[in-house]
C-alpha cells in the first residue's frame, strides 16, 4: 500500500522543494547543484531561438542545426530515415511539449501546454506517425496524488492526447518503444520520493486501452532513467538503476512474467542507461558509473548467452547531478552490422564512440564555450549508418531552458 501523506512528515519538506524544482528540472534528490547556467531574457520559448545561436564548437565533419528553445530532446527517425525531435519546457505557467521534423523543415509544432516533466520520448509507428510520452503533473501546482504518463499521437486529424491513468504520481522518466507489431509500449517510474512503492512500471496500449504493470523493482527514485526496448521475438525489456544498492538492473518479460537480473553491482553503476537489442536478440546497454564529485565513466555491457561483458567507453569530468543536472547522458545505437555506437555528454563536452576490433574509438564532436550542455543526448543511426543526434545548450535557469540542437555527420 502507498504511505499516506500525514505519516510522511519528512516527505513534506521534500515535496515543497520538488514543487519549486519541477518548474525547472524536477530532480529533487537533495544533491548540491553547481553554479547556474547563464540567463537571458525570456521570450516565446518554442517559436525559435530568440536570436541565440549555438556558442559551442562543432568538430569538422559534423554539422549542427538549432531547432528551437527548450530542454531534454528525444530524437527518432521516420520511415524514410529522416530525423524528428520532441522536447519540452518544464515551467508552471508556460510549460509545453513541442515536436519538429526535418521533413517539415523543422517547423515547430507545439502539441500541448501545461506543467510537465522530462525526459520525454519519441517513436514512429508502422504508419509513420509520431508518438510521444511524457509526465504530466495534471495541475498548475505540484500535487502528490496527481500525475500520469501521458501519450500523444499525431494522426491525420492532429494530435490525440490521453493519459495512461494509474494510481500514484506516475510516468516519470518516461520512455516509449514501438516494434513492427505496432503495439505501443512505454515505461516510467512511480517515484519513492512521493510515496510510490511500485517503482518501475510498464505500460502497454492495445485495442485503445492501457494496461499498467509493476515489474517488481520495488520503491525506486526518479531522475536516474528507465530505458525500454523490444527484443526480436517481440518481448519488452527494461534497464534501470537500483538506487538502494547502486546497481544496474536488466528486466525482461518472458511472455508471462518479468525477470530481474543484476548486470553489474560493483561500484555506483547503472544511472542513465540506454538499451538496445541486436538482430540476434542480445541486449546492449550503455550506462554511467559515478566516481564521486563531478567525474564518472560511461560503461557498455552486452550479454552473450548468460554472460555479461562490461567495458569502459570513456570518461566524463564535468558531470553535474541533482535537480538541474544530468539525465540521459549517454545514448546507444546499433548499426546494420550490430556494431554499437555511443554518444555521451557532461556539461563541457559531447563525445562519440564506436566499438572496433581494437576497442572503443572515441572522438570529441562538440565542445562547450560559455554555456553548459544539458547533459542529455539522444542518438539514432539510419540504414546507411549515419548518426543523428540531439542535445541542449543551456541558456537559462529561470526556467531551465536552452537551444535544442540537431547534429549529424556531414
Amino acid at each position: 500500500m502507498r504511505r499516506s501523506l500525514p505519516i510522511l512528515i519528512s516527505l513534506i519538506a521534500l515535496v515543497a522543494i520538488v514543487a519549486v524544482a519541477c518548474t525547472s528540472d524536477g530532480g529533487g534528490d537533495g544533491q548540491p547543484t553547481a553554479e547556474p547556467a547563464p540567463t537571458r531574457d525570456s521570450g516565446d520559448a518554442d517559436t525559435g531561438t530568440d536570436g541565440d545561436t549555438l556558442a559551442a564548437s562543432v568538430s569538422d565533419g559534423w554539422s549542427a542545426t538549432t531547432i528551437g528553445s527548450g530542454i531534454k530532446p528525444a530524437l527518432a527517425l521516420d520511415a524514410s530515415g529522416s530525423p524528428a525531435i520532441a522536447f519540452l519546457l518544464e515551467a508552471v505557467s508556460e510549460g509545453f511539449v513541442t515536436f519538429a521534423a526535418a521533413a517539415d523543415g523543422w517547423t515547430l509544432d507545439r502539441l500541448v501546454e501545461g506543467y510537465f516533466y522530462g525526459p520525454i520520448d519519441l517513436a514512429f509507428d508502422p504508419q509513420n506517425q509520431p508518438n510521444i510520452v511524457y509526465h504530466d503533473h495534471q495541475d498548475s501546482q505540484f500535487r502528490e496524488e496527481l500525475g500520469d504518463l501521458t501519450y500523444a499521437l499525431r494522426d491525420s486529424s492532429g494530435w490525440q492526447i490521453a493519459a495512461a491513468a494509474d494510481d500514484g504520481h506516475d510516468g516519470w522518466d518516461s520512455t516509449i518503444a514501438i516494434a513492427a507489431d505496432g503495439i505501443v509500449r512505454a515505461a516510467g517510474i512511480d517515484p519513492s520520493q512521493f510515496g510510490g512503492t511500485d517503482g518501475v512500471e510498464y505500460y502497454e496500449l492495445q485495442d485503445g486501452a492501457w494496461s499498467v504493470t509493476a515489474i517488481g523493482s520495488g520503491p525506486t527514485a526518479y531522475e536516474f532513467n528507465v530505458s525500454l526496448a523490444v527484443s526480436p521475438d517481440g518481448q519488452p525489456a527494461l534497464t534501470y538503476y537500483n538506487d538502494r544498492d547502486g546497481d544496474l538492473i536488466f528486466a525482461s518479460f518472458d511472455g508471462s512474467q518479468w525477470n530481474l537480473e543484476t548486470v553489474l553491482s560493483e561500484g555506483d553503476v547503472g544511472k542513465f542507461s540506454s538499451l538496445q537489442f541486436d538482430a540476434e536478440g542480445r541486449p546492449h546497454i550503455s550506462f554511467f558509473e559515478e566516481l564521486g564529485g563531478s567525474s564518472g565513466r560511461v560503461l557498455y555491457a552486452v550479454r552473450d548467452g548468460e554472460t555479461w561483458t562490461v567495458e569502459e567507453v570513456g570518461t566524463l569530468d564535468d558531470v553535474r547531478l541533482g535537480m538541474t543536472g544530468t539525465r540521459r547522458n549517454s545514448s546507444l545505437a546499433l548499426d546494420a552490422q550490430g556494431v554499437p555506437h555511443v554518444v555521451f555528454s557532461d556539461q563541457s563536452v559531447i563525445r562519440y564512440a564506436t566499438r572496433t576490433d581494437a576497442g572503443w574509438d572515441v572522438e570529441e564532436i562538440v565542445t562547450a564555450a560559455d554555456r553548459p550542455f544539458g547533459q542529455l543526448v539522444s542518438l539514432k543511426l539510419d540504414d546507411a549508418g549515419t548518426p543523428h543526434l540531439a542535445f541542449t545548450e543551456l541558456t537559462s535557469t529561470g526556467p531551465l531552458s536552452g537551444l535544442i540542437v540537431y547534429l549529424t555527420r556531414g
